[in-house]
């Protein structure tokens, strides 16, 4: 396969498509040169030759100012693809990720991740095309599908502040065609950023899951109890309390539950020999609270004026805003001083679509970059930020720790959905940072002794419709706790999954109520944990890698609602498990029930 390429720019009152073939390149060494002129800018564009790519960049400089919509680094020409196609999103978007035929695709409507491309299957080579972390820009990868085609490209939307700049450069595009993902795979680590710093594994436990926004201190005192007479205990470093602590979402300080004060369940938690941790979502603000009308120029707008809403109809604070920024950091201050120190920071994704800050020189990348180390740097070095929904793409050096996906619950779909993300974020694994998957819960009704139920009543059901056809509200409600609670398979493939993977552990189940086989899955996890695991998809597998190799383990999942028989090819010497599995001439045989996974242990 052989596409030709292409750059475009897109002005207010028109767009400019200049193709390769119509420019003259100058090669030295592995990078080829392309200048042109269009309107007064001066273009550079360059292409440096990879092992099996190509990295593209484009920069723009003028005597004026720019006044650029949106730039494309790297626009293919339509590529015809069949209806046994793959269409890959990478990303750990939980709205833009998973692999897609082209059916499934809204017709001439743009789809955008971190990479995108085409494959007859998920084992054979195609073309692709990404983004490279960290990211300075608003910037995806896109494909959009036109009859019979698809049309690739790599795009840069200008903030209001980039509109009046003279000049421009873009992010690392990396582009391929007749690579398999597994090699593409190797590429793109290859390129990632190498933190400078620790990247701990946090293990701890976590209020959220369990007990929503509905926790008390006394909760927390339970699980502590709980955790202490566990075979794992040694293993739990952090007590982690969530959302439900605050008088409001912007007063952050304790309400009527927590009167006995944050420092005493802070002082308390150490004494019982762990280190406490707790969240909040410092950027968003509900107008119910005190001085919010005089806080009106702290918060954020849309590109036609209007202040931007979030979750729970909360108002997104500029973190650029000298007033606003002091105002979040002191709220960190006061945790720091009442004894916690782990942080964890939710609700930053709020800033990835917006392109009007205070700071006019800023990006929603560097606003939140800029951030965290700030946060950082008013607590103290024994402080550990758990970035939950700050963007890997940030790069390297900024956290410690980062979460990859949508929330986890006890229902299959949603392993289904992180584990889009997984087969992606893996990469930044141990690398840029530690991963979070979310929380190792284990709960359902093989494995708790209480019975469960869900805080909205009972389980909701969605009747399937094609992808094409929903919205993304409806796509969302379609996976969201859909299905029957966990049983003991699904459980033990979650939380194998994440041993595997090597990301953070945090559990997040009422301990007490644990029975002995959900406390046995956990314990087996904890044995199976490794640094990092690499997905790698096989022949039969539709949208999700079925393969899952560390070091010395070995992880296959049957993501199917029915029985399979896996055969994959397998040089270990020596495989062990507690399940049945046939090894002969170099070939691993293993039977799986609906979700059941299997782990073996190589030497």
């Amino acid at each position: 396969m052989s596409v030709d390429l292409g750059f475009k720019l897109y002005f207010s009152n028109k767009t400019v498509f200049i193709p390769r073939s119509s420019l003259h390149g100058e090669t030295i060494g592995n990078t080829t040169t392309y200048k042109t002129e269009i309107d007064g800018i001066k273009i550079i564009w360059l292409f440096e030759k990879q092992a099996k790519g190509t990295i593209v960049k484009l920069s723009a400089v003028s005597n004026k100012p720019l006044q650029l919509e949106r730039a494309d680094t790297l626009c293919l020409e339509p590529v015809v693809f069949a209806l046994t196609d793959r269409i890959v999103f990478f990303t750990n978007s939980h709205t833009r990720s998973g692999n897609r035929y082209p059916c499934e695709l809204t017709e001439d409507t743009e789809r955008f991740a971190d990479c995108t491309g085409l494959f007859s299957d998920l084992t054979s080579q195609g073309i692709i095309l990404a983004t490279v972390a960290p990211f300075a820009n608003i910037v995806g990868a896109c494909a959009l599908k036109h009859g019979n085609t698809v049309i690739f490209s790599a795009k840069t939307e200008f903030t209001e502040g980039m509109k009046s700049e003279c000049g421009f450069e873009s992010d690392r595009v990396l582009f391929a065609e007749n690579v398999t993902i597994d090699e593409f795979y190797d590429m793109y680590r290859a390129l990632l950023p190498q933190s400078t710093f620790p990247m701990p594994k946090l293990i701890g436990w976590n209020s959220w899951d369990y007990y929503l926004d509905r926790v008390t201190p006394e909760d927390i005192f339970e699980n502590m109890e709980a955790i202490s007479k566990m075979p794992f205990a040694d293993k739990i470093k952090y007590i982690v309390i969530d959302d439900g602590w605050q008088k409001d979402w912007g007063v952050w300080t304790e309400n009527d539950k927590f009167t006995c004060g944050l420092a005493s369940i802070a002082e308390r938690i150490v004494k019982a020999g762990f280190w406490a941790g707790i969240w909040m979502a410092p950027l968003l603000m509900k107008d119910t609270c005190d001085g919010f009308e005089s806080r009106l120029h702290w918060f954020l707008k849309d590109e036609n004026g209007e202040y931007v809403r979030e979750i729970y109809n909360t108002y997104i604070l500029d973190p650029t805003h000298p007033e606003a920024k002091a105002f979040i950091l002191n709220n960190y201050r006061y945790l720091y001083s009442c004894g916690y120190r782990l942080f964890k920071i939710d609700y930053l994704t709020a800033l990835l679509s917006l392109k009007n800050f205070y700071d006019r020189s800023a990006t929603p990348y560097s606003a939140l970059t800029r951030l965290i180390q700030e946060i950082q740097n008013c607590t103290g070095p024994d402080a550990v930020i758990l970035g939950c929904s700050l963007p890997i793409q940030c790069g390297a050096d900024i956290a410690p720790s980062m979460r990859i996906g949508i929330d986890v619950h006890n229902h299959f779909s949603h392993i289904e959905w992180i584990a889009e993300s997984l087969s992606w974020t893996w990469m930044y694994n141990n690398k840029v940072t530690r991963i979070d998957p979310d929380f190792m819960i284990v709960r359902g009704s093989e494995t708790s002794s209480e019975s469960l139920i869900w805080e909205e009543g009972t389980p909701k059901y969605i009747a399937p419709k094609r992808l094409c056809e929903m919205t993304d509200e409806e796509f969302f409600a379609s996976r969201w706790r859909n299905g029957d609670q966990f049983n003991a398979v699904e459980a033990e493939t979650w939380a194998n999954l994440i041993a595997i993977t090597g990301g953070n552990i945090f559990l997040s189940d009422r301990m007490s109520a644990l029975n002995d086989k959900g406390i046995s899955i956990i314990e087996k996890a904890f044995a199976a944990s490794s640094e990092e695991g690499r997905p790698k998809f096989l022949p039969d597998d539709r949208r999700l890698p079925s393969l899952w190799l560390s070091e010395n383990t070995l992880f296959l999942v049957n993501w199917e609602d029915v029985p399979v028989v896996k055969t994959i090819d397998c040089d270990a010497k020596i495989l062990s498990s507690d399940k049945n599995f046939t090894f002969e001439n170099n070939k691993l045989i293993v039977s799986l029930l609906p979700h059941e996974s299997f782990l073996a242990f190589m030497k």
